[in-house]
């Protein structure tokens, strides 16, 4: 009798040993599923928002290449534009120094500046000198900053899209507890202070 007694704990006990075992793999794979999930999610939103980040600075150093040109080729012709010129090429030094600090938020402001005295300088052209804003050369260099103007925007939205969808991905649960893991912290959105997009005044009246 002690030894059937005996014989049934030993079985209770393997059994529980079994059950406990069994929770524990499932346990195991549920987290380490989890685990792998999100952290694929989250790799790839980073790439997501890193591809689309190359895409953006591709098209700002098109359009800060493309300045000098269209300024090398009206300054001779707008010599009195001495503040315009001057606020172009302050404009650009300062959105070369931004990019080369990689903040995004001095970079976003500079970039916008940048945009702003630009167009200033296209308005210039077209309001007080319309024989060069005719001229084949300036019409095509004018053209090619706006088609910069409107790839930049463009690229700015793909840009600020896909950090969003990484940020969400960072700050809500249970992905943001794989983001803590892996030192995963939320972006800067793109974007500029309004101050920063504001175009300096220019009298067209003279």
């Amino acid at each position: 009798m002690g030894e059937e007694r005996k014989s049934v704990n030993e079985k209770k006990r393997l059994g529980t040993g079994w059950i406990v075992s069994i929770v524990l793999v499932l346990l195991v794979l549920i987290f380490g599923g989890g685990y792998i999930h999100y952290s694929n999610s989250l790799n790839s939103a980073k790439q997501d928002y890193e591809q689309q980040q190359g895409d953006l600075q591709s098209a700002l150093q098109r359009r800060s290449d493309l300045v000098p040109n269209l300024v090398n080729s009206v300054r001779g012709s707008m010599k009195q534009e001495k503040d315009v010129f001057g606020q172009v090429a302050q404009a650009r030094k300062d959105y070369n120094s931004a990019a080369k600090s990689g903040k995004t938020k001095d970079q976003a402001n500079a970039s916008a500046q940048l945009s702003a005295t630009t167009a200033n300088l296209i308005n210039v052209i077209n309001e007080r000198y319309p024989k060069l804003a005719s001229n084949d050369n300036v019409r095509r260099l004018m053209d090619q900053l706006e088609g910069s103007e409107n790839r930049i925007n463009l690229a700015r939205r793909r840009y600020n899209e896909t950090i969003k969808n990484y940020n969400n991905k960072v700050v809500r649960f249970p992905s943001s507890m794989i983001a803590n893991m892996k030192g995963m912290h939320t972006k800067s959105y793109f974007q500029a202070d309004k101050k920063a997009q504001q175009a300096p005044k220019v009298n067209l009246d003279d």
